[in-house]
């Protein structure tokens, strides 16, 4: 059971949604984008920042860094999920947009790869934080009948903002140099006030939290029309509630799907610009393919999220890291430039944009008091792989073995990332 009115449950046209769902949808894609931005943002600087001529760092530090902010993000989407679930998604969202902007100022003054790396790790932290409220009011406030597409279309926002960290390097990095890309990831805090403004807060959350003069305010303010029915559980017990009988298994597999999930995005986010340098490509061309994946990431999103809205999410999620795995194998060769382009861009598709529907997928399996908790959780212990990725991809350029093998350690990840939603129960 969701929020949604009557009539959009007839309607067949999902551009006829309600302009609060769209509201909603928009700022969270705001705020996804700058997620998206800051965290491939140091894949496309790190070829700079690994030159003589900036501070020379070894492959090995230089995946080590990488990682910092994706440890942050581990603590950020735990207590980000279990604070969305306590104190309200918008309030969360606000905090997590201030606390990023702020250290993202700070990072563009770093006078060393040491303070670099501990305002990577802070930032982190505020990143996490967007996540599972972003997407508990993109779930709260869809129509059942679109919901996957909805959330996917919300969190293309990370696909996009990896374009804008692309784009931004192509254009700026060579004249203002990387700085000045850490510089734009401040301008989101101009948006807290109008967020501020604007947002509704959860009308699920506030029910569960039995606050019904403020519902009663967001229905008048925002003029919404709909029956606001009840859905399964009581107020949230914090993570026991991801632990319970019910639950315990899904959660253990979601949490390693994550694992490999992040492992495969945030290991080719950090070094898919370096691995095509290393084999041969001129820089300007290796950012181009970073562009490419993360393009192949938002159109293949949208396509995955449409089908899961039609059948089972799990076999969806298995179908496109099969195709995942068999595009980054592909890789591994010398090949046309056209058909390197296509491969690059279902890699993208299989693997970020796979993210897209695995959240969504969370989002629906789990109850309005417990839902922002369990994605908090399982993307939380997700970015041990996340951490993983870039060290590992370090690890193997320190061994100055052929590029080939990056691949090959990504399309393995990715065979298996296909293999365990199988085992996901329905529910």
């Amino acid at each position: 059971m969701s929020i949604e009115t009557k009539a959009l449950q007839k309607k067949q046209n999902v551009f006829s949604v309600s302009k609060t769902t769209k509201l909603v949808i928009v700022i969270c894609w705001l705020a996804i984008f700058i997620e998206g931005y800051d965290l491939v943002v140091y894949g496309v600087v790190l070829p700079v920042l690994m030159t003589p001529e900036e501070w020379g760092i070894s492959a090995g530090l230089a995946g080590s860094m990488g990682s910092y902010a994706l440890l942050g993000m581990f603590i950020g989407s735990t207590i980000g999920g279990i604070l969305s679930d306590k104190i309200g998604r918008k309030n969360v969202l606000i905090f997590s947009l201030i606390f990023l902007s702020v250290l993202m100022a700070l990072t563009a003054m770093a006078s060393s790869p040491t303070e670099f790396a501990i305002y990577r790790f802070i930032a982190g932290i505020g990143i996490g934080g967007l996540v599972p409220a972003t997407a508990a009011l993109t779930t709260e406030y869809s129509p059942m009948k679109y919901r996957s597409l909805m959330f996917v279309i919300m969190y293309s926002g990370f696909a996009f903002g990896g374009v804008g960290a692309s784009i931004s390097g192509m254009l700026f990095m060579d004249t203002l140099g990387w700085r000045s890309l850490f510089w734009l990831g401040v301008i989101p805090i101009l948006l807290v006030p109008i967020i501020i403004m604007i947002l509704p807060e959860s009308l699920q959350y506030l029910k569960v939290k039995n606050r019904e003069a403020e519902i009663e305010r967001v229905i008048h303010k925002y003029k919404i029309d709909f029956t606001l029915e009840d859905e399964p559980g009581s107020a949230s017990n914090g993570i026991k509630d991801v632990f319970t009988k019910k639950y315990i298994v899904p959660t253990i597999l979601f949490s390693m799907i994550y694992i490999m999930a992040f492992l495969l995005i945030y290991g080719m986010n950090t070094w898919l610009p370096k691995i095509m340098e290393q084999a041969g490509y001129p820089m300007t061309s290796s950012m181009a393919f970073l562009l490419i994946f993360n393009l192949g990431a938002i159109f293949g999103g949208l396509l995955a999220g449409n089908i899961a809205d039609k059948m089972e999410p799990k076999y969806v999620i298995s179908m496109t890291y099969s195709l995942a795995m068999l595009s980054i194998f592909l890789l591994s060769f010398k090949l046309h430039i056209g058909l390197l382009y296509l491969l690059i861009a279902i890699a993208g598709f299989g693997t970020t944009g796979t993210t897209f529907v695995l959240a969504s997928f969370v989002m629906k399996y789990y109850d309005a008091n417990n839902r922002a908790t369990a994605l908090g959780f399982t993307s939380a212990v997700g970015r041990f792989g996340a951490v993983a990725g870039p060290i590992l991809v370090g690890i193997i350029m320190t061994m100055e073995l052929n590029y080939k093998y990056n691949f090959y350690l990504f399309a393995i990840i990715a065979l298996l990332a296909a293999c365990v939603p199988l085992f996901i129960p329905k529910k």
